[in-house]
């Protein structure tokens, strides 16, 4: 038994955790692996890491040794022991909170392994934030989409995250590298940050209409006048006059190829 599954399987008896399954919380305890996620992040000392369920922190040290760390921990028990052992590092800055429900501090990178059954509300919260690169381990399932692998099923949820990201496999990860074990394969992966473009503008308008959204977009980016958004927007509107009334984030996986394509041939 490896010195961290030891440490976990304590850890997990001395706090009385309970229910780790139904909370998702599945703790990686192979040190060679977490070793490669913070190699692979490219950390330097003017970054600010974000870990979103920070769990026992064993890469904490190592990340903190070269730059600063901002730890997301919901369960008040694994928070509670952070604080007692990381709040006197000047480079830890410990927060007991939902990520989901987090407004967090400004970061550069993200490395973190998210409870597998928030993953794409955490990837979808992370799109509004500018940061350059990210190294996390995902669900296969979810990551082959993510990464567009040969055989992997295209979704709108992974055609909207390819639009602001892209996401590259690492290494597969096996499930003995977990305490629980969790009931599916996964991948790390490493995101980095695209461009900000136009599509991405109206994407996070998501509560607009598709012509509404544009219109804000193409003001905000371009620094326009409505009236000269208007005189370039006002033909989208009539190549897309299906979808223009619609919200952004009810648009199909049909629409949202019909908006993009419109916007790469046309602005």
């Amino acid at each position: 038994m490896s010195e961290l599954l030891s440490e976990t399987k304590m850890l997990i008896d001395g706090l009385g955790l309970k229910e780790l399954d139904k909370n998702s919380q599945n703790f990686l305890t192979d040190e060679s692996i977490i070793e490669s996620e913070i190699e692979n992040a490219e950390l330097v000392g003017t970054d600010v890491v974000l870990d979103i369920g920070t769990g026992f922190g064993y890469g904490i040290n190592k990340i903190a040794s070269i730059c600063r760390i901002i730890c997301v921990e919901k369960d008040v028990k694994i928070f509670s022991y952070l604080i007692n052992k990381y709040e006197l590092n000047g480079n830890v800055e410990l927060i007991n909170s939902d990520f989901l429900t987090l407004v967090p501090p400004a970061f550069t990178k993200v490395i973190s392994n998210p409870p597998y059954s928030i993953v794409d509300r955490v990837l979808n919260k992370l799109l509004r934030y500018k940061f350059e690169l990210g190294v996390m381990i995902l669900p296969k399932t979810i990551s082959d989409g993510l990464c567009g692998l040969s055989g992997s099923k295209r979704t709108k949820f992974s055609t909207v995250q390819r639009i602001f990201l892209d996401f590259n496999p690492i290494m597969q990860i096996p499930n003995t590298a977990f305490y629980p074990q969790p009931r599916v394969t996964s991948t790390m992966v490493k995101i980095k940050r695209k461009p900000n473009d136009f599509l991405q503008e109206v994407m996070k308008r998501d509560e607009m209409t598709v012509k509404n959204a544009g219109l804000r977009a193409y003001q905000d980016l371009k620094n326009k006048t409505k009236r000269e958004s208007k005189e370039i927007l006002d033909p989208m509107e009539e190549a897309l006059a299906d979808i223009k009334n619609k919200e952004v984030k009810k648009l199909s996986l049909q629409e949202l190829d019909q908006l993009t394509e419109y916007i790469r041939k046309n602005i």
